[in-house]
């Protein structure tokens, strides 16, 4: 039987909306009582895009985010309800599958079958929130041809940002290319969070984005969206499924193209120790295969400094990394702040080459 996990911050809400009402900061996990152990993970998979299009509603209910940044002001994210995305899964109860019924329970995470996706943790607003001052960075994928990686991406924050910040400047003559890669462990989690969170924020483009409520399409959305991606030569592929060294291959694979920068972003992926060293493998191996084709690399983990009634932590996971070949080092931390439970983003980097301690 697998282990039923359910975070402290409330039932149907986003957490950054309980993350404003909250000064303790505590990410709490009580159990199912059921026994340790879960079974085999599921093989990373790429979907197409025209796939997880065909189940795009005609209508959304939205909310938003408001991350400020020094160069482009107040930009913001839509985000579909949590709400809206359950009305979809009941209203297509007949062909779902264990993972998505999952996401009608009240439980935040059921290992290997449903792992928080539907939910925004307060983590990956860090990470927006911090990308949003990295100034250089953000000129540079305007100007250079990048590939975005979000690994257990759930509703994608920290790359609708980047995406917002992409879409800012898609009149510019000739845009570098862009690549979005978007993965999370349920299929059901691409299809209607992640894919309908680009279309929502394709369609609120204006920077005067309207007061959160509903968006009902006149005309149909995915040509308009796939056109408009094309406009601003930018490519989304989404991978669901297990880390490990084929979501590695299938996530960055060999191209015969000039090297591009990659970025490889992860918020609350840290949280069970019986995941934390594929979760590093699959980050270092990504890391190193950008560099070995001669790009440049760099990763961004957002984590809790600990996770209450989990086992994981980033102590745990800079152990790993360490093994592994990699090292990290914190670039942000909310410690001393008196928020509670720390919370931290960690730059890791590839100290030794490409090694395989596995």
């Amino acid at each position: 039987m697998s282990q039923q996990f359910r975070f402290g911050f409330g039932d149907d809400e986003d957490v950054e909306e309980d993350h404003l009402s909250r000064d303790d900061g505590c990410l709490e996990v009580t159990h199912s009582g059921a026994e340790q152990g879960s079974p085999a993970g599921a093989a990373p998979c790429l979907h197409s895009l025209e796939d997880l299009l065909d189940t795009i509603p005609s209508k959304f209910e939205y909310n938003t985010i408001t991350i400020p940044s020094p160069d482009y002001g107040n930009i913001h994210i839509a985000r579909r309800e949590l709400f809206d995305i359950r009305a979809q899964l009941m209203a297509e109860d007949n062909t779902l599958d264990n993972s998505s019924t999952a996401g009608l329970s009240t439980d935040d995470i059921k290992p290997h079958i449903y792992e928080g996706g539907f939910k925004t943790w307060e983590c990956s607003i860090d990470l927006a929130n911090h990308l949003a001052n990295q100034s250089d960075y953000l000129l540079q994928i305007q100007s250079n041809p990048s590939t975005i990686i979000e690994l257990g991406a759930g509703t994608a924050l920290p790359t609708l940002f980047l995406y917002r910040i992409l879409i800012s400047k898609y009149e510019a003559q000739n845009p570098p290319h862009t690549t979005i890669v978007l993965a999370d462990y349920n299929l059901s989690v691409l299809k209607l969070a992640i894919i309908p969170n680009l279309v929502l924020n394709y369609h609120n483009a204006d920077p005067d984005l309207p007061e959160p409520g509903d968006i009902e399409f006149l005309d149909d959305p995915r040509a308009a969206f796939q056109d408009f991606l094309r406009e601003i030569n930018t490519e989304i592929r989404a991978l669901s499924g297990s880390w490990g060294p084929d979501f590695a291959t299938i996530a960055l694979p060999e191209s015969s193209e000039a090297p591009k920068d990659v970025l490889i972003l992860a918020s609350e992926t840290i949280y069970s120790p019986a995941s934390t060293r594929a979760f590093t493998e699959t980050l270092l191996d990504l890391i190193r295969r950008s560099e070995q084709a001669g790009g440049k690399a760099r990763a961004l983990v957002a984590a809790k400094k600990v996770y209450f009634g989990v086992g994981g932590g980033v102590d745990e996971f800079l152990d790993v990394l360490l093994q592994l070949g990699g090292e990290g080092k914190v670039v942000w931390s909310t410690e001393g702040s008196g928020s509670g439970v720390e919370r931290c983003i960690l730059e890791v980097t590839n100290r030794i080459g490409n090694v395989d301690n596995r």
